[in-house]
């Protein structure tokens, strides 16, 4: 059967094949954001034994870099970093303090997380805050350049170990000349019996 140059159906065929094409096309103009591209590890950092410590996992590489890279922070269970958009480290924490990409806590970024669990995890075996796995996490502020949300949990021991405070802290990094400043700390979003832990974002 053959169809004139103007027939409907050469035409919804010829604009299919141009939507197909699109459509295929889109994930090479589409960009991801890559603000979990470079992962914080460590525990017992030392400078005596290189070989255990710090370690920081970057996948801006393929396969990922994986290098040691001695902090001042221990990083217990509780562990959190961001980076900017391209990838690049903006600051992490060990829910006792927040630490630049130097490595250097950030201005107003120490005692998260007040209480008898930094007495302990933080000023007595500056461990790192303890308190289960995924006990912070970071977020951007929406419609914001430079601006991020901490979401972090706190603990009391005393009688038993119990999750009592969600809590947040912002962090602009705009400020201190570009190497960031916490401008509100350890704000009370709820208090009561909380899991351990398990702070996801969706």
């Amino acid at each position: 059967m053959k169809f004139s140059t103007n027939h409907p159906l050469l035409y919804i065929y010829s604009s299919m094949k141009i939507f197909l094409i699109l459509y295929i096309s889109i994930p090479l103009f589409v960009f991801s954001q890559k603000h979990d591209y470079i992962w914080i590890t460590g525990h017992n950092n030392n400078l005596v034994d290189t070989s255990f410590g710090g370690a920081t996992i970057d996948f801006n590489f393929n396969p990922a870099y994986v290098y040691y890279n001695y902090r001042e922070l221990n990083l217990f269970t509780t562990n959190a970093s961001i980076c900017d958009s391209l990838g690049n480290l903006l600051f992490y924490t060990n829910g006792c303090s927040i630490a630049g990409a130097d490595d250097l806590i950030l201005e107003n970024g120490e005692d998260l997380n007040p209480g008898s669990g930094h007495s302990l995890w933080c000023d007595q075996y500056k461990d790192g805050y303890s308190g289960g796995i995924q006990n912070a996490i970071i977020l951007p502020l929406p419609d914001s350049i430079g601006v991020y949300y901490l979401i972090h949990k706190s603990f009391e021991l005393s009688p038993k170990a119990l999750a009592d405070k969600l809590m947040y802290s912002v962090i602009d990094m705009r400020m201190s000349n570009g190497k960031g400043k916490v401008v509100q700390k350890n704000v009370l979003l709820m208090t009561g019996e909380l899991s351990f832990g398990e702070i996801v974002g969706v």
